[in-house]
């Protein structure tokens, strides 16, 4: 009796250490293969290749017709996310958002959405929220703007693209175009003749057509003389856009970005009375309560209002 207890204790021990070196042998395998990026994610511990996994979220991101800039964002933070991180977790995810905390609170309530939408996708709770903050725009002056376009017409290099540059500002100011639309802007997209440009797949994917002056026109015209239709009219990628912008801003001195320009655009329809679904529309804002905080901006519609009471 007593061997026979013996031989059925050794035989479950022989049995565990076999499954146990089989689930090490296993793991080994996945941890040592450095060309190929796992997690685990989820209660049920299912090893994933991160990259494939970050992959495939941004082909079903495409499919849900978003914006590139959207896209290009997620893909540039989770990338980020899963280089740093070897586990998927709730808990890794809240590590790395913790790397950004210096960053403004709307940067982070947008990396959270990011890190929310990867982490559902991959069947992981992410019940964390941050509030974006309701902020008014900046208020933009034309003296500023007058000054970094004298700053570019009288730099004594990059002549060359002395007009293109002038012409980002002119195109901004005079339309109101995002930093993407502006850089995505093709030869193709301005209805010479007509007087319009149309931005095709601005935020959220939407299409609209904006008119514009006759001087505008024509210089855009004259900017794109040698270019092909499938061309970007200023030639350069988003971030390269902006850059650009923010160095001449840095030789001027002045408190400008590319975001500024918009700004100005819509705080001066505002101001001279323009409609303000009008302005919503021009600006492609979905909600009307994001176009509403340039009134906040513009005091005169408010003075107005309370001399009635006299």
């Amino acid at each position: 009796m007593k061997e026979r207890y013996l031989e059925l204790v050794n035989t479950f021990v022989n049995r565990e250490e076999n499954q146990l070196n089989n689930i090490i042998n296993k793991t080994h395998e996945i941890v040592t293969n450095t060309d190929r990026w796992w997690s685990w994610g989820g209660s049920n511990s299912l090893p994933l290749q991160c990259h494939e996994k970050l992959e495939e979220y941004l082909s079903f991101l495409s499919t849900r017709n978003l914006s590139d800039s959207y896209i290009e964002g997620n893909r540039t933070f989770l990338k980020g996310f899963v280089n740093k991180r070897s586990i998927i977790s709730t808990e890794s995810a809240i590590k790395y958002l913790s790397l950004h905390n210096q960053l403004s609170q709307n940067s982070k309530a947008r990396y959270v959405g990011y890190l929310k939408g990867f982490l559902k996708y991959l069947g992981i709770e992410f019940d964390i929220s941050i509030k974006r903050l309701h902020l008014l725009p900046e208020h933009v002056y034309e003296k500023d703007i007058e000054k970094l376009k004298a700053t570019i017409t009288n730099h004594m290099t990059h002549k060359g693209s002395v007009f293109r540059d002038l012409m980002i500002i002119e195109t901004a100011i005079k339309t109101g175009l995002r930093r993407a639309e502006l850089a995505n802007l093709l030869v193709r997209h301005i209805n010479f003749g007509s007087g319009s440009l149309t931005v095709v797949r601005g935020k959220g994917s939407r299409d609209r057509v904006i008119p514009i002056s006759k001087k505008l026109e024509l210089d855009l015209k004259e900017l794109c003389s040698n270019k092909q239709l499938s061309d970007r009219i200023f030639g350069l990628a988003p971030q390269s856009l902006g850059l650009k912008i923010n160095d001449w801003a840095k030789k001027a001195k002045v408190p400008i970005h590319t975001h500024s320009f918009r700004h100005y655009f819509a705080t001066k329809l505002v101001e001279k009375g323009a409609n303000i679904r009008i302005v919503q529309e021009l600006l492609g804002h979905s909600n009307l309560n994001t176009t509403q905080v340039y009134l906040s901006v513009n005091p005169y519609h408010l003075k107005s209002a309370i001399l009635l009471l006299d």
